[in-house]
């Protein structure tokens, strides 16, 4: 968006260290990463949960797949609430509340984002694999199901989300706002 397009009560005065555009267009991406977190956490309470009605004749190499399941719930965790602090910090910058180097976070998110994919594609591995081997009694199989769902979810929510100043790459808004600029410069 060009500054003529914002309401003059969001354009900063000159060195205003706060960017209100900037943290409004960007609250819905802390929102959607907090999501992720929660998302994650309940994945890990269900991969343990799983893990703890994980049927005694599946053995130890079944199990182990459960013990993986739990272990990339828990990777998965750790890289959301990596990005949750990336993501907070800069919201912090932007209201003005307290500065941050925001090339250092974005690169710290950027290695998270990616990290992100060997771990959501581990458990997925692991969640279908633990799921055979428990067999089709008991609660574990479909537990490690939604473990694995909300896993993903997470992972899109906030796994891939890494800090961008230009705001979310991929949205529709912002593909109108390429389009629309393009036309204009095309005229």
């Amino acid at each position: 968006m060009l500054d003529e397009e914002y309401p003059a009560q969001q354009i900063p005065a000159y060195g205003d260290p706060a960017q209100p555009a900037l943290v409004t267009r960007m609250a819905p991406q802390l929102r959607m990463t907090q999501a992720g977190v929660l998302a994650a956490a309940l994945s890990v309470a269900l991969s343990a949960f799983a893990l703890s009605t994980f049927p005694n004749f599946a053995g130890s190499t079944g199990r182990g797949w459960a013990v993986a399941a739990l272990v990339t719930g828990l990777a998965m965790l750790a890289l959301c609430v990596l990005q949750l602090i990336c993501w907070s910090r800069a919201m912090k910058s932007w209201r003005g509340e307290q500065s941050f180097d925001l090339s250092w976070l974005t690169r710290v998110s950027w290695v998270v984002h990616l990290l992100s994919y060997p771990v959501v594609l581990m458990a997925l591995w692991a969640c279908i694999a633990g799921s055979l081997a428990a067999g089709q009694t008991g609660a574990s199989p479909a537990l490690l199901a939604f473990a694995l769902l909300l896993e993903v979810v997470a992972q899109v929510l906030a796994g891939v989300q890494y800090l961008r100043v230009s705001g979310p790459s991929g949205t529709i808004p912002a593909h109108l706002r390429r389009l629309s600029e393009a036309i204009r410069r095309n005229r």
